[in-house]
């Protein structure tokens, strides 16, 4: 099975107009809309879906009250989707939708689909800014970038709290193929990447001591670390709330900058990831260290730059 990355998130929207609006603000592209949801896009076309709580086209919740409902993962060929169609269905509920995706649910209950999926390839536009550093000049008589908005490239990653990890550990590596990155000591989170040469992790997965359930958060990369503190600090303006951030993953290397999502959990814009091949060894970290260091509530900026969601969302919808 060879999969492509996570290709879409489904989520039920307890306030339409506040949900699109946030994603819109987030830097994704609306490419659809009709009664029953509507569809955003990041740059090399990972989706977003929204939908009213009590559409019929929304997957079921994994537990009452949850709004997370669906991540789909591309495969990079149909004889692929096959051979976990054909996995998957030895115990458990497969639907087949029109567009050839195939549906079901984990061990947990979160919604769980596949379809064939291959991304673009990176170009110009999806390039990192040139940067300078003492032993390499990327930029000559140029001032360096600055981003006044983020514009997510796609959604590398996406976590969950749950009350059983080894049967989810156990469900993904054995029974659908992704690769161990790492682990937090005692048994606290596991990192996993679908793929053997992948990013650090594409999924990961947090012990729930209270027996929750719930979506952490998802990933968006952008192309520097310029963009995750332009966007952060262009998003934050807008008036959307940060979770945590900005900072630094020692788990990844990767930089980071989380706001709160009013679907459910977090999203977070992200860069600089780890990449990982067949030959790399996991870890059983001994500390579970969030971050190498972080900002607990972004950067401060002065009240009068600040734009209140009310207001940033005046004719636009």
């Amino acid at each position: 099975m060879t999969f492509t990355g996570l290709f879409s998130t489904t989520y039920a929207a307890p306030d339409m107009k506040e949900a699109k609006r946030f994603f819109s603000d987030w830097g994704l592209k609306k490419i659809a809309e009709q009664r029953d949801g509507v569809i955003f896009e990041t740059s090399l076309g990972c989706q977003v879906i929204i939908r009213p709580p009590g559409s019929s086209l929304l997957p079921v919740a994994a537990r009452e009250g949850m709004n997370f409902r669906e991540m789909v993962w591309g495969v990079s060929s149909k004889t692929h989707l096959a051979k976990i169609k054909q996995e998957l269905s030895r115990d458990r509920k497969i639907d087949i939708h029109t567009d050839g995706s195939i549906h079901t649910y984990d061990p947990a209950g979160i919604g769980l689909g596949f379809r064939v999926w291959n991304p673009p390839k990176a170009n110009k536009e999806t390039s990192r800014a040139s940067i300078n550093s003492y032993d390499k000049t990327e930029r000559v008589n140029e001032i360096g970038a600055a981003y006044q908005q983020a514009l997510p490239l796609r959604m590398g990653h996406i976590g969950f709290l749950v009350p059983d990890l080894k049967e989810e550990e156990k469900f993904y590596r054995e029974r659908l193929g992704f690769w161990l990155s790492d682990r937090y000591v005692g048994g606290a989170a596991f990192f996993l990447r679908c793929a053997a040469k992948s990013q650090h992790h594409n999924l990961f997965m947090i012990w729930s001591e209270s027996g929750a359930l719930r979506h952490h958060h998802t990933a968006y990369e952008v192309r520097d670390f310029h963009e995750v503190f332009g966007g952060g600090v262009a998003f934050d303006r807008k008036g959307w709330e940060t979770e945590v951030g900005p900072g630094r993953h020692p788990i990844s290397s990767a930089y980071f900058w989380y706001f709160k999502n009013p679907c459910e959990g977090a999203v977070e814009y992200y860069t600089d990831s780890d990449y990982l091949t067949e030959e790399w060894k996991p870890h059983n970290y001994r500390v579970n260290r969030f971050s190498e260091w972080h900002l607990v509530d972004g950067i401060p900026l002065p009240e009068e730059q600040r734009i209140r969601p009310s207001m940033s969302a005046a004719g636009k919808y």
